[in-house]
């Protein structure tokens, strides 16, 4: 009996058509945000967007590739803006926490995002794909983490890797309390007290 050939899905495309992404996004950010990623799919968003199936298989193959795709290009627009403090003069202090304060303005502003990046995408099948790493960002925050621990700036008696996913923990749980207190307050504000409690952690040691 003769098998039938499978076709892989396409990997995503870096850029889409404007008229799919135009059609695609407030869908996308829409759905995702406010329901359980398990219950989302491919047609649903077909027909929300007034697309084809055949089209978004075209582009994106499944749903995952097509989340992480919008992740990713939502990432965009907070970097590489966030990370400018980072390539300045001034001190590390200073620095580290207005990339923070970044962070938590572009959440607040798109509090969307901020609940399919924390709250709904899986992120076990999410750290199989290139967009979880975020390389440049990482990179850029890891360099002046080190850079910090030899300038003495930071303490040395711990892992670099270890002040950086401290520091980054950081904006996930005050999103999610921030959702969880139905947003009563900027969620900005918390860049202060949060920073303070972090820093003193992290500076270098008298």
């Amino acid at each position: 009996m003769p098998t039938r050939a499978v076709v892989a899905p396409p990997s995503p495309p870096d850029e889409i058509p404007a008229s799919v992404f135009d059609r695609l996004s407030p869908v996308v950010l829409q759905i995702f945000s406010a329901g359980d990623f398990h219950r989302v799919d491919m047609r649903t968003i077909a027909r929300e967007a007034g697309m084809s199936f055949r089209t978004i298989y075209r582009y994106f193959g499944d749903k995952e590739l097509l989340l992480f795709w919008f992740i990713n290009h939502w990432l965009r627009e907070l970097y590489p803006a966030s990370l400018a403090p980072l390539n300045q003069d001034g001190p590390l202090q200073v620095r580290l926490f207005e990339v923070l304060r970044m962070h938590l303005l572009f959440y607040e502003h798109n509090p969307q995002v901020g609940r399919i990046i924390f709250m709904t995408v899986p992120l076990e099948r999410w750290m199989r794909d290139s967009s979880f790493a975020q390389p440049e960002f990482m990179k850029t925050v890891m360099k002046a983490i080190t850079e910090g621990q030899k300038s003495g700036e930071l303490r040395k008696d711990v892992d670099s890797r270890t002040i950086l996913d401290v520091w980054s923990a950081i904006f996930n749980r005050a999103f999610l309390m921030w959702e969880y207190r139905g947003r009563s307050y900027p969620l900005s504000t918390q860049a202060v007290p949060m920073y303070s409690v972090l820093w003193n952690g992290i500076a270098a040691r008298d």
